[in-house]
């Protein structure tokens, strides 16, 4: 048997159980199992998630669609390119770079938009700021409206003769009108003491007065004329003959152009001859910088370049030699056309009219400019015009196809039934026809086309500092 106490072998020590000990029972620990507690779904709760993350990721998706929305708008409210290529307008951009070393034209024609100069001076005034120049630029003799830009007197006896929209003088045998669509004649002067002249008209031509100030001085003075007997031209300054000279006789229009070293504040052309002569438009310009001309043709829907003769249109617009044309139309088809075939149409004659145009002006850029917002009533409430969009993308069309550039007036005011607010502004920012802008309206819009037309010029320079 074993020692109680067991034994010991150096330093390990054994020890050993009693047989009593080692058949006791072991007694076990008695294990208690917990019953898990019943766990109630509430499956109203878990649509309830449901339809918050269906809601959320639904949010998500429109508001994605919204910036995408957005995202297009806003690249549809600048200029627009064909192919979405900014380069088109480059070359112009260039010209535009070099104006304080060669004079850049614009000649800006457009609808009752850009009567009085609006628009058109605004952005003249901006350009000619930035980029030098001086005056007004081209205009009638006897202008269809008054222009803040200019402070000129005919004598009474000139006649206006006009070749554009309900205006046109069907005595008018031909359809040589020239490049602003309509000409001065002077009428037979019965009380004239010098026999050897039947026909003796005059213009004086001041400085305005509420024009800003590089608009009000010039450095040449141009007339565009043709006259079927030899001319006596005359430049009288304070009541003095300070240039005279013979217009000849020639059936083509001409140029005579008068440079100062300082515009004079008030001057008079006389013209003498046996026949009246025709003067087409008279320009006063800086030596070098920018040149906008404002060409507004009342009721015209921009179709009228294939309805002048080509010869007049084609002798007066390559000598003026423009670099940019910018034509702002549309808003007088709007309510004569009625289907989305038509608008079509409208867009394919005036596609012709760029076609006819680039014709005479082969390295001229073009800037097309759909019409603004315009309202019809219908019972108590005023509606934008149901064909205007459709009219506006006709226009788009026919620049992108001529390689043309195009600004959207009615996205830049606000899109579908934006003249009502603009009608509703204090001050008003358009007359109660829904139609027209008045002229804080004009310069609003203005001032949003020349930002965009500025931002891609200076897009211009950065392209090419980086090159």
């Amino acid at each position: 048997m074993f020692p109680f106490d067991g034994v010991q072998l150096g330093t390990l020590e054994l020890n050993f159980i009693s047989k009593k000990d080692f058949h006791k029972e072991t007694e076990i620990e008695e294990v208690v199992v917990v019953k898990p507690s019943v766990i109630i779904i509430n499956h109203d709760s878990i649509k309830r998630v449901k339809k918050q993350i269906q809601d959320s990721l639904y949010n998500l998706k429109i508001i994605e669609e919204k910036r995408k929305e957005d995202s297009i708008l806003y690249s549809e409210k600048n200029i627009q390119y064909p192919r979405n290529n900014p380069i088109v307008l480059h070359s112009f951009f260039r010209k535009l770079e070099n104006a304080k070393n060669k004079k850049v034209r614009i000649m800006h024609y457009g609808d009752s938009q850009i009567e009085g100069d609006r628009i058109s001076g605004r952005l003249r005034e901006r350009l000619q700021s930035e980029f030098g120049g001086n005056g007004p630029g081209l205009f009638a003799l006897i202008p269809a409206t008054r222009k803040i830009s200019l402070n000129n007197k005919p004598s009474e006896n000139w006649i206006r003769k006009t070749g554009f929209g309900p205006y046109i003088d069907k005595s008018v045998e031909h359809k040589k009108y020239g490049a602003i669509f309509s000409f001065c004649k002077i009428g037979k002067d019965s009380i004239s003491s010098d026999s050897n002249f039947l026909y003796k008209g005059e213009i004086e031509i001041k400085k305005p007065t509420k024009s800003y100030k590089l608009c009000k001085n010039f450095k040449t003075l141009k007339v565009y004329y043709s006259c079927s007997e030899n001319t006596v031209f005359k430049l009288i300054i304070h009541d003095s003959i300070f240039y005279i000279d013979t217009l000849r006789k020639t059936k083509e229009i001409q140029l005579k152009q008068l440079d100062f070293s300082k515009g004079p504040k008030a001057l008079t052309l006389q013209f003498s001859s046996s026949s009246s002569p025709i003067i087409y438009g008279i320009s006063l310009e800086g030596e070098e910088g920018v040149v906008v001309d404002n060409i507004p043709l009342r009721g015209a829907s921009g179709i009228e370049f294939s309805k002048v003769d080509f010869e007049s249109l084609s002798e007066m617009q390559k000598i003026l030699n423009p670099d940019l044309f910018i034509l702002e139309f549309g808003g007088n088809t709007i309510p004569y056309i009625k289907t989305k075939e038509r608008a079509v149409k409208y867009g394919k004659y005036f596609k012709k009219q760029i076609q006819k145009l680039k014709k005479i002006n082969p390295n001229t850029l073009f800037l097309i400019i759909g019409p603004a917002d315009m309202a019809m009533k219908e019972k108590t409430e005023f509606i934008t015009y149901p064909i205007l969009e459709e009219v506006i993308l006709a226009l788009k069309s026919a620049a992108f196809e001529t390689n043309s550039c195009f600004w959207d007036m009615y996205l830049n005011m606000g899109g579908k039934n934006s003249i009502q607010k603009w009608v509703n502004e204090k001050p008003s920012l358009a007359a109660r026809d829904y139609i027209h802008f008045t002229n804080r309206g004009a310069q609003k819009i203005a001032d949003y086309f020349i930002e965009d037309f500025i931002r891609d010029y200076k897009y211009y320079l950065d392209q090419k500092n980086n090159d």
